[in-house]
């Protein structure tokens, strides 16, 4: 049987790829103020976490959800949102 190496995604990429989906609908159903709250809480964990990897992954979902709520309120403020998940996406690569 030969199988193309392209179409084989490991089990824990997918594993990752699906949770990411999930916490990312998570956040879309959230009001603002659960938004808030959802963040403070992941600022929490990363006090007090070693994982960092599974963390950045989440707030990287959490900014993004963020932006696209702000670009329809203001510009500027998604634009701010979006120039320090840059800033904090450099520091950490």
């Amino acid at each position: 049987m030969n199988i193309e190496s392209d179409n084989i995604v490991s089990l824990d990429e997918w594993k990752n790829i699906k949770k990411e989906s999930n916490f990312s609908d998570y956040l879309k159903v959230l009001s603002f103020n659960d938004l808030m709250n959802e963040s403070t809480s992941l600022m929490d964990q990363i006090k007090k976490s070693e994982e960092v990897d599974d963390l950045f992954s989440k707030t990287k979902l959490m900014m993004n959800e963020f932006t696209f709520r702000l670009e329809k309120e203001s510009k500027s403020l998604a634009e701010s949102v979006k120039d320090l998940k840059k800033q904090i996406e450099d520091k950490l690569h």
